[in-house]
């Protein structure tokens, strides 16, 4: 059970995927390499529709802003770091939000309920911001 649920909140959700990649030496976008049957960032896309956020918005580099289907995306024409990336998406996310969430497209694993559990801490915590990481045992793995 959760301590509060987002039907009571106006939530924004931005899903960062504008990067090319560069590092898996691949012609494919990170973003768009296929896992178990899905794209890496519609595994993430699915973990946040469910929490009903609009808009739900996918921030692209112009040569993959076509690949996002219905989803609404805000496109950063030039790769210059996170910050800028969700500055893309502002006009797209626009102001009625009282929450936004920023997630990384390159994150398969993530959960609804995990989502569910950082936004229940936000909020119990009435924190100005909330930041989700982890230390793994073995970083090698």
């Amino acid at each position: 059970m959760t301590d509060s649920t987002l039907a009571d909140s106006t939530l924004a959700a931005v899903v960062m995927a504008g990067g090319l990649g560069t590092r898996m030496r691949s012609a494919v976008p990170k973003h768009l390499h296929p896992i178990l049957g899905r794209r890496m960032v519609d595994w993430v896309l699915e973990a946040a529709r469910p929490l009903g956020p609009a808009p739900l918005v996918v921030i692209a580099s112009p040569e993959s802003r076509d690949a996002f289907g219905d989803v609404q995306v805000a496109v950063q024409e030039r790769a210059l770091g996170t910050g800028d990336a969700v500055r893309s998406a502002r006009e797209a996310v626009g102001s009625d939000a009282e929450y936004i969430v920023v997630l990384s497209g390159d994150t398969p694993l993530l959960t609804t309920e995990l989502l569910q559990e950082l936004f229940d801490a936000h909020r119990r915590e009435q924190a100005a911001a909330t930041v989700l990481s982890f230390v793994h045992d073995d970083p090698r793995s």
